[in-house]
Formats: structure tokens, sequence, C-alpha cells
């Protein structure tokens, strides 16, 4: 079975962070050996994600897409700065949404109006989706935000929700969805404790659909390196999906991201 890792990061050692970021990863992670995970765990394609501390300059996102761009697609950080003719070129490149990482963030509303609403509609209109990282119980308020604005919507790492108060987080996903289409990314479960992680995908999964659910890695686990493995992120997938493994590793995602 073909199956897709949907969220990874890949950086070289010395490109310089943004002013600002709030980390950068001493070590470099490669698309190699993201790979290598990918040959040990059944993975066939995957979907890098541009990390926050490049902000807007995607160069090595681009180059990773290059290698491989059959198997390889890519969600990129862009601004309102960026015009029609460079949203084309990112697409064919490979990249197929914008991220939107407001982790850290509180007011998060400018995000959603003016010029990044405008942004957010060109971005629909090439075919691409928002992809979302928000902090713990922001997803309501995001989803708010999106309502009025048509385009479709991946929220990162479980949605993010609040220990004890999942339900004010996956009814404003299911809400959403009745305009759009939304889906979740069950990734990174380490990035959302207290929460349960499996009690979120299976809220997930009653919320949205078997169909609107996709797995991805976090690999290299930035900031939690010793926290995360492989191997057993693949495995836990297994058990969230259940007799639906085949469309949380391949279906869903091969549909979001545009795999043949």
């Amino acid at each position: 079975m073909p199956a897709i890792d949907c969220h990874a990061h890949v950086f070289s050692a010395d490109a310089p962070a943004i002013p600002g970021a709030r980390y950068r990863p001493a070590h470099a992670a490669s698309v190699s050996a993201w790979k290598e995970q990918w040959r040990q765990n059944g993975i066939t394609h995957g979907v890098l994600v541009q990390p926050s501390f490049f902000g807007t300059d995607n160069r090595e996102l681009l180059a990773a897409l290059a290698t491989d761009p059959a198997h390889l697609r890519g969600v990129a950080v862009i601004d309102p700065s960026f015009g029609d003719g460079a949203l084309r070129e990112l697409g064919a490149s490979g990249i197929v949404a914008l991220r939107l990482n407001l982790h850290g963030v509180e007011a998060v509303a400018p995000y959603f109006e003016g010029k990044w609403r405008a942004l957010l509609e060109r971005c629909a209109r090439v075919g691409w989706h928002v992809e979302v990282f928000a902090n713990a119980g922001m997803a309501p308020r995001v989803a708010q935000l999106l309502a009025p604005i048509a385009i479709d919507v991946v929220f990162d790492h479980f949605a993010v929700p609040e220990a004890g108060r999942l339900g004010e987080t996956y009814d404003a996903l299911a809400s959403l969805a009745s305009t759009r289409a939304v889906w979740c990314k069950l990734s990174a479960p380490y990035r959302i404790a207290p929460a349960n992680a499996d009690e979120c995908a299976g809220a997930c999964v009653a919320a949205l659909g078997a169909d609107r659910v996709v797995w991805g890695s976090d690999w290299p686990f930035t900031r939690h390196e010793g926290a995360a493995d492989y191997a057993i992120l693949r495995r836990r997938a297994g058990a969230w999906a259940g007799s639906r493994e085949q469309a949380l590793l391949w279906d869903n995602a091969a549909r979001l991201y545009r795999f043949g």
C-alpha cells in the first residue's frame, strides 16, 4: 500500500533564521535522512512544510521538492506581498498550500482580515488550501474567522485542543466543515500535551469523518527530538486508523495533496 507522511521539515545547518525566530536547530535535516525513515516504515510519499524559522524564504523547501517532484509536495509560508505570479510559480514547483503558523500569537484576527484575507482568497482561486497551527484552544476562534473566507482548511496537530475541552474544538471544526472541506492532521502528539492524542484522534474522526483526516510524522521533531520516534508514531497512526488505514495513509492525503 502506498502511504504518505503529510508533515515533515527539511533544513540545512547553516542557513540563517529570520529575525525574532523562536528557535533555530543547530543540526541539518535532509530529504535523504527523512526518506530513510520512509524505507523503514512503509512510507512512499511525503509533504514538506516550511519551517517557521525561515519565514517566507522558501528556497530550501523548493530545492527539496525539486529532488523528487513525483513523490513530494510542499506547504509554503507566504505573506500578502506575494503576487499571483509568485503563487503560480510556487504551484508549479509542487506547493499546494500556504501555512499560517500562529503558534505563540494571541491576536489572530489580523491574519484573516484586509490584505491577509485577500491573500487567502487568491490562494483559494489557484486551488490551494490553508494549513493552520495555532495555540491550544484557539481553533474555534480561527474557525470563526475563516467562516466568511472561501478556502479549504487543514488544522495541524489535532487542531491543538485544550485538555478537557475537546468538544469546543471539534464542534467548531464540524461547523466550519458545513461550508467547505476541513481536514485535521493527526501529527505531533507531543505538541498537544496534556490533551490525550488517542482521544483527540477519535474526536477528529467523529467530527469530520474518516475521509477528512491525514497523518504526519512531524519529523525531525524539532524541540522534541527526545520525545518522538518515527516508527512508534507510524504504529500509532495504524491504531488510530483501525480498518481505515488505507484511507488515513493514502486515499485522503493523495486527494488533499494531489498525488496521482
